[in-house]
């Protein structure tokens, strides 16, 4: 088998298990909010909490290094 089917094969591979993983994830969450029956308001709000809380350790990071020459940063100010 040649290096380009090995590499599309396993890029098939990869997307198909992060889809089946997605839909998973996707059904997991519907059964929580049907079962708490959230209006669409506090999902939407909840949503973003949690993208907060998992992204906010990697804005730390980003933003505790001094900036590079040329690096544009926004959000603080220099």
């Amino acid at each position: 088998m040649k290096t380009k089917d090995l590499l599309e094969q396993f890029e098939k591979t990869y997307r198909e298990e992060k889809q089946k993983e997605a839909e998973e994830l996707h059904n997991a969450l519907v059964s929580v909010l049907s079962e708490h029956k959230a209006e669409i308001q506090t999902v939407l709000y909840v949503l973003e909490m949690v993208k907060f809380e998992l992204l906010e350790d990697r804005f730390k990071q980003l933003f505790a290094s001094a900036p590079k020459p040329g690096e544009i940063r926004f959000g603080k100010p220099e």
